[in-house]
């Protein structure tokens, strides 16, 4: 019987940039040796700078297996989620078009991009389990079979993540809907479970090495077999999407890609977002009706939220390295789980230049819509900031009998956060075009020093939502609650000021 992917493979290895056998095994070799003489030794060097008073505790709480469970579950909720927009069996769209779409088993076409992402995970896993079994060993914590264990640990759940992203490209929107809801319950059931009685400390059982390895391993196996049951559409749909975001990023318009990336609206085309009423309570229909229309991401953005606040309550007890990673990972998933709740605030910029179809200007339309937005990401932060105290227990935020406004002061940094965060979406949505002096050349003794300026540019939302975190939590760390409120207050009104200067110039 002839090979149907006879031909194809004749002209995949007959292209200008195909490797041969020797080209793999070298790429393989280089692998290895920059893993054994700069990866071994960079990983020492992280586990003993991490081998501190300020480190340890925290690795080796009784709290610490819980934490980490919920975060693994809540991950598995994400991949899910990001699944729908990017899947990991994925080929260009020409060859999703040939090959996926013909009539040879998409098990036969798919399962090489499948085991490159799962590989990435494995990776980013191995990565992860490596600098906290180096912290452990540096400091007479673990033996050094112990982190074989946490190596396999790591692995199986990498892959059990690569399975989870996978259904995310399988299922249809309400299934997804429903997995990532179970496994978003998960993760708050694990989070506020009481400790488990082990530790760190004790070693990764090598029973639960095993079953969790098993369970990788079968999840990849099962993942394969999966693939002939993908939907074309969903393949192709996905492939034009990511191409053309990987197109946008190289020309330098991230905002452009992370819009190209957003699923189109799923649900509740009946629900009417226009009717009678004030204009206020109008406006705030409107955005609720946009989030109801989008399950997936209004979750996603939710879960963003929850985990972000409850990462910033967390980072008020914590010192050192882990204090300021947390501080930064809970701003960074505050800022991210914003995204989906302001698409009001950017179709009223969106606006500017265009007539006054419902009577009010673009930055009349661009307050109205922050009000929904903040009112809701606040009493989401309020919810996440207060997962984030019941596991710590009152004995982890101030110890002894405090009572609760004092006991609810670190749940004050991720609700007073969110204001300032909205404040940079609007800033963000009037950015307008990069300016052409940021793309001139600027030679140096190392060369052309003009893209840090177009990163800079391009980033300036983050580092700016990264910056309003770092400050608030330096007031209420240092000084108190009311050095937050009062520092929360100038960052929005400073923010603001830049938004509506922004609105100001692109509309002009």
């Amino acid at each position: 019987m002839s090979d149907p992917l006879g031909p194809a493979r004749q002209v995949w290895a007959g292209r200008a940039s195909a490797r041969s056998a020797m080209d793999l095994l070298y790429i393989v070799y280089l692998t290895v040796m920059t893993v054994l003489v700069f990866g071994a030794p960079a990983l020492r060097s992280a586990g003993l700078f991490l081998a501190r008073p300020d480190v340890l505790p925290v690795l080796l709480d009784a709290r610490t297996p819980g934490m980490l469970m919920a975060a693994l579950l809540g991950g598995g909720a994400a991949t899910v989620l990001v699944g729908a927009v990017r899947g990991p069996a994925l080929l260009a769209p020409f060859l999703t078009a040939t090959l996926a779409a013909g009539p040879i088993s998409r098990r036969r076409v798919l399962w090489r991009p499948l085991a490159r992402s799962l590989l990435a995970l494995v990776a980013a896993g191995l990565l992860l389990a490596g600098v906290v079994g180096a912290t452990l060993l540096g400091a007479g914590y673990a033996e050094p079979m112990g982190l074989v264990a946490l190596g396999a640990v790591a692995a199986g759940v990498a892959l059990l993540l690569g399975g989870a992203w996978l259904a995310g490209q399988l299922l249809s929107s309400r299934g997804r809907g429903v997995v990532a809801g179970l496994l978003t319950l998960a993760a708050v059931g694990a989070w506020l479970l009481p400790p488990w009685g082990w530790t760190l400390a004790d070693g990764v059982p090598w029973a639960l090495a095993a079953v969790l390895g098993g369970a990788g391993a079968v999840a990849a196996a099962g993942s394969v077999l999966a693939l002939d049951r993908l939907r074309g559409w969903v393949l192709l749909e996905q492939a034009l999407r990511w191409q053309s975001a990987t197109g946008m990023v190289t020309s330098g318009d991230v905002a452009g890609a992370a819009g190209s990336l957003r699923p189109p609206p799923s649900t509740g085309r009946s629900l009417r977002a226009v009717g009678g009423g004030p204009l206020t309570l109008l406006y705030v229909r409107r955005d609720v009706v946009g989030w109801l229309r989008s399950p997936e991401r209004t979750l996603g953005g939710l879960a963003g939220v929850l985990l972000g606040a409850g990462l910033l309550v967390v980072a008020q007890v914590l010192t050192g390295p882990l204090g300021v990673g947390a501080m930064l990972l809970g701003s960074l998933a505050l800022w991210v789980g914003t995204g989906p709740f302001v698409d009001g605030i950017r179709h009223g910029v969106a606006t500017l230049g265009a007539p006054a179809l419902f009577g009010q200007r673009a930055g009349v339309q661009v307050l109205l819509h922050a009000l929904a937005p903040t009112g809701v990401l606040m009493l989401g932060a309020l919810a996440g900031g207060v997962a984030g105290l019941l596991a710590l227990g009152a004995e982890g935020v101030g110890g002894g009998n405090v009572t609760l406004p004092v006991l609810m002061v670190p749940v004050l940094l991720p609700v007073l956060l969110v204001p300032a965060l909205v404040a940079g979406r609007a800033r963000d949505a009037a950015k307008g075009p990069m300016p052409l002096k940021l793309m001139t050349p600027m030679p140096t003794a190392q060369g052309d020093g003009a893209v840090l300026g177009m990163l800079a540019w391009q980033s300036d939302a983050v580092l700016l939502a990264l910056a309003a975190g770092a400050v608030l939590w330096g007031l209420v760390t240092q000084v108190g609650a009311l050095a937050l409120a009062g520092g929360a207050l100038v960052a929005v009104l400073a923010i603001a000021v830049m938004a509506r200067a922004r609105l100001r110039e692109l509309g002009a």
